[in-house]
């Protein structure tokens, strides 16, 4: 069965540190390196209230970046998900038991309870502030900053990972119900080779429940220009000021200001940009060039927000 909104990721996360409405700045594949917040981990009653959740069990769960070939699903119990991270490797996670966890209603959790939160406001206004300012928005390779919410994971307990990297361009193991029981035994650290180029090594055992997969969509942050009224001249329902461009030699002095209309895009939007070429590490791209300009987009904006968090309050406002 395919689910290939979700991303599969090379080791889990502790429940309370991937939650639902956590917000990651770019990075998605590195959601706790990159620069992010993390929403408080809902109640038993607010789970229910807010979310759909389905329990799994005796679940398998396979990954492979897009250089990888496609393979052919021979068990109807494995979920294809895409691997969030790592290029040249397939990856499958088996579970015993888990929980499959869905925002109801992804639009409406983000702006009454992720918005409302003064932490996440605070850092969505810095990223986005920097992400506007002169310095990135005139850099060669500027484009609208991407900031992600958690909307949907899985939460799995004794798992264990086998990982198949370096796969040769024109040979896929695929996966099948045979391929799951043959590295079902092998110890942590041990492999087991299933044919020509096909090399498959368990890589980890996790008793505890923790995070394996998650589904975010796109925030869809929209730059304008605030008048003299302030908010007022905004009629959305959404929106929020931004600091002013420290980093502009223009800034305005005029009592006009900046700020950004929130809201979500379309999940099959957000997810067609990251298959047309922006994945991480370069896996879809296929012109080297392209991915080092987003790497140098992340770089330049990861130096405007360095310089308006060291900045003074009052230069800010």
């Amino acid at each position: 069965m395919a689910d290939d909104s979700f991303f599969l990721y090379g080791m889990g996360e502790r429940p309370e540190a991937l939650t639902l409405g956590s917000l990651v700045l770019e990075k998605y594949w590195q959601p706790m390196s990159a620069r992010h917040y993390t929403h408080e981990l809902l109640s038993d009653d607010a789970l229910r209230e807010h979310a759909y959740t389905t329990d799994v069990t005796n679940a398998v769960f396979y990954g492979s970046s897009r250089l990888t070939p496609a393979i052919g699903l021979e068990a109807g119990d494995i979920v294809n998900l895409r691997l969030a991270y790592n290029k040249d490797i397939e990856r499958i996670v088996t579970a015993e038991r888990g929980t499959r966890i869905l925002l109801k209603d992804p639009e409406t959790f983000l702006t009454n309870n992720v918005l409302s939160n003064e932490t996440a406001q605070q850092k969505l206004k810095l990223w986005l502030s920097a992400a506007y300012s002169d310095f990135v928005m005139k850099f060669k390779f500027a484009r609208r900053p991407k900031v992600w919410m958690l909307s949907g994971l899985y939460l799995l307990e004794d798992t264990r990972t086998v990982v198949s990297r370096g796969q040769s361009s024109k040979i896929s193991a695929g996966v099948s119900s045979a391929i799951i029981s043959a590295v079902s035994g092998v110890p942590v650290g041990g492999s087991v080779s299933l044919g020509v180029g096909s090399k498959w090594e368990m890589a980890m055992q996790v008793a505890e429940p923790h995070v394996w997969a998650a589904q975010f969509r796109l925030l869809d942050a929209k730059f304008v220009k605030i008048g003299k009224r302030g908010m007022g001249d905004i009629s959305l329902p959404v929106s929020m000021g931004l600091y002013r461009d420290i980093m502009s030699v223009n800034t305005a002095r005029d009592g006009s200001g900046r700020g950004v209309e929130l809201g979500l895009q379309h999940e099959e939007d957000g997810l067609e940009q990251e298959l047309d070429g922006e994945l991480p590490d370069g896996e879809v791209v296929e012109d080297d060039q392209e991915g080092q300009e987003i790497e140098e987009y992340e770089k330049q904006l990861e130096a405007a927000i360095k310089h308006f968090e060291k900045a003074p309050k009052h230069f800010l406002q």
